[in-house]
């Protein structure tokens, strides 16, 4: 099981022999066993690979995402076929009932919340116990307009005057560190069978990941506190940096009474939604309650 994100923003020529890829740039050639990856990440100008390159890294379930120049995803590259079982889990997918995906969508933002009042707890800001609050006003008919009120709260606590809508360094950031963990979701729900593109809440017909987009927003505060700790004063990302906010892959978080990184739990998740979707079943959905910033082992590039 692969175990490295891949992280390329300069000029390179990309080639896979015998199950390596093999990466030149100006200072020189590496080389990665393919077996060790899960997800490359390319951005900048006059990054090659082939197209039986791209087949290749499919095969072995890892996923290419392109960024533009503001670290906002334009593109991911998934398996086609993910899951031995995968029609019969699209099928389940696209006939679930409203009842079903309402009910997960609940918990979604429920562990959001609560997850944006504990990074608050983490990174000592005040306010942590007024945003949990809004987990109390929460329901079934009013998940948009708590969640909006919570997140315009949060962020002003979190970073005073932050506004997600303007290119500054801090949106880099974020930016950066969302795309990283909204194609490991991507990537984790097409092996399991499903189709990343119908999603229990967002719906648009021009987004190709509403299911990722929705299972990402108990995870975006781990993002927070990764940036919070890594803030620079340019709105371009140094490759250290890069670097770093890539590693929150490998953060603790606790899911089920079990301490384990991210990208397990998002595996973990992406299980038990299967099961959910399959089996018509009441059984929540395995949300992570995200911790201080502690790596759990993997490697990232």
């Amino acid at each position: 099981m692969g175990f490295r994100t891949l992280d390329i923003g300069n000029a390179a020529e990309i080639h896979i022999k015998n199950s390596q890829l093999e990466i030149t740039q100006e200072d020189g050639t590496v080389q990665i066993p393919v077996e060790d990856l899960t997800q490359i990440i390319a951005h900048g100008a006059n990054i090659r690979l082939s197209t039986m390159d791209l087949s290749i890294l499919s095969q072995n379930k890892v996923s290419l995402i392109t960024l533009d120049n503001k670290y906002l995803p334009t593109a991911i590259v998934l398996p086609f076929e993910g899951n031995t079982r995968q029609s019969k889990v699209m099928h389940a997918q696209v006939n679930a009932s409203s009842e079903i995906y309402n009910k997960l969508w609940f918990q979604i933002i429920r562990k959001k919340i609560q997850n944006q009042a504990q990074a608050l707890s983490i990174l000592q800001r005040n306010g942590g116990e007024k945003i949990l609050q809004y987990v109390n006003r929460l329901s079934l008919t009013n998940m948009d307009t708590i969640e909006a009120l919570a997140a315009k709260e949060y962020f002003e606590l979190f970073h005073t005057g932050l506004n997600r809508r303007i290119e500054d360094p801090i949106n880099s950031r974020l930016n950066y560190g969302y795309a990283i963990v909204r194609s490991a979701i991507a990537r984790s729900l097409v092996a399991v069978g499903f189709h990343p593109t119908f999603g229990i809440h967002h719906n648009s017909q021009l987004n190709a990941f509403n299911l990722a987009d929705d299972l990402i927003e108990p995870y975006r505060a781990i993002v927070d506190v990764t940036v919070f700790q890594n803030q620079g004063e340019s709105i371009l990302l140094s490759r250290k940096e890069r670097h770093d906010i890539a590693h929150v892959l490998h953060n603790a978080c606790i899911v089920d009474r079990m301490k384990i990184n991210i990208q397990s739990a998002i595996d973990a998740m992406c299980e038990s939604l299967k099961r959910i979707i399959l089996n018509d079943s009441n059984e929540e959905l395995l949300l992570p309650n995200i911790l201080p910033i502690e790596s759990l082992e993997g490697i990232t590039e």
